[in-house]
Parts: structure tokens; sequence; C-alpha cells
């Protein structure tokens, strides 16, 4: 008879002890779980403050010209202003080209506002290939003094640039690309005609500078 007592008396600690375990683990495990939480919280915020410092100081300039304009007789200058947020950016081209040879005599210039949309997801623009549409107008003025005519030119249109640009360095550009422009040709003076419509075809390279 005195075993029961004993074994009565042992039941009730491993009770009391069986509770303590459990509520110290309910105790611990969701500090421990906030713990983590506010842990991947708080990398996550700073991955966020990196990437929004990475955009903000992101340089958004361009400029740049045709490589091959110069071999050729024509002078442009292209400014690019990258979007801040988005894969886009904007492109004013201005275009001065003079051809004289002799008595002969071209001469004038061409504005080009366009829209850049790059089309790589795994470049940060200003780098990636790229689909441009842009408008054209166009104006030149041509005299021959030896055939005793003159005559302005003007152009008005729209056309398509597709390419690719490389960075090297952060700082420099090379700008590969080809298109086609559809343009209305009206010529004036001398030469008087009426409208001509045609479809020309675009290439070039252009370098170019971040900053």
């Amino acid at each position: 008879m005195s075993a029961i007592p004993a074994r009565a008396a042992v039941k009730p600690l491993q009770a009391l002890s069986f509770i303590m375990v459990i509520c110290a683990s309910c105790y611990t495990s969701p500090v421990a779980a906030q713990s983590r939480t506010d842990e991947y919280r708080d990398k996550y915020r700073q991955r966020l403050r990196e990437a929004d410092s990475l955009i903000m100081n992101r340089k958004r300039n361009i400029i740049k010209s045709d490589v091959l304009g110069v071999l050729s007789g024509y002078f442009n200058v292209t400014y690019e202003r990258l979007a801040q947020t988005a894969p886009r950016s904007l492109v004013l081209t201005a275009e001065y080209d003079i051809f004289s040879y002799q008595e002969f005599d071209f001469r004038g210039a061409s504005f080009q506002p366009g829209l850049r949309y790059y089309l790589n997801k795994n470049r940060q623009p200003p780098a990636g290939y790229y689909a441009q549409p842009f408008a054209i107008y166009s104006d030149y003025k041509v005299t021959d003094t030896n055939q005793h005519y003159s005559a302005h030119i003007s152009q008005v249109g729209g056309g398509l640039d597709i390419g690719w640009q490389w960075v090297i360095a952060n700082r420099i550009t090379i700008d590969l690309y080809i298109g086609g422009v559809y343009v209305e040709t009206n010529i004036r003076g001398s030469l008087s005609h009426d409208a001509i419509r045609s479809f020309q075809p675009l290439i070039g390279v252009n370098g170019g500078f971040i900053f």
C-alpha cells in the first residue's frame, strides 16, 4: 500500500514539468519567428533603398554623333534622355548637311524627335537592343550658279529604327542602328515639283558619352 502514494506523488511533478516545457516553447517560438521576420523585412527594405539609390543616381543623359556622317559630309548631334523608372528614353537629333562641288552647293538641316523603347529585360538601359519610332523634318537649299537655278527642298515624314547600344565603362556608348523613313518631299523654286513620296533606308553608328 505504501507504493501507491509514491507513484501518485510522481505523476503531478511530471505533469507540471511537461506544462512548463510547453509554455516555454510557446513563449520562445513566436519571439524567434518574429525576429526572423523582422530580419527578412529589414533586408528587403535595404535592397529597396539600394535600388532606389541606383535609380536616382543613375546618369540619364547621353550626347552622341554619327561616326559615318562625318565621312559622308554631314554632321549630327543626338541627345538622349533616359526615363527615371522605365526602359525608354526621349531622343532628339539635329543634323546639318553640306556638300559643295565647283558651282554646285547643297546644304540644310534636319530635326528628328523620337521615343526609344529598350526591349532587353536582362540589361539596364541605355544598354541593349531597342526600337525607336521617330518623326523627321528637313529643309535644304540647292544652288547651281553654272545652270542658274536654285531650289528649296523640304521633307516631312516618319520612320522606325531598330538597333543595339553598348555601354563601355559606364561612360562610353556605341549605338548601331538600321531602319527606314517614309517622307514627302516638296521642291520649290527654279525646279518646282509636285510632292514626291518615297521610302529611304537608314543605317548608322553613333558614338556617345554618358553624363
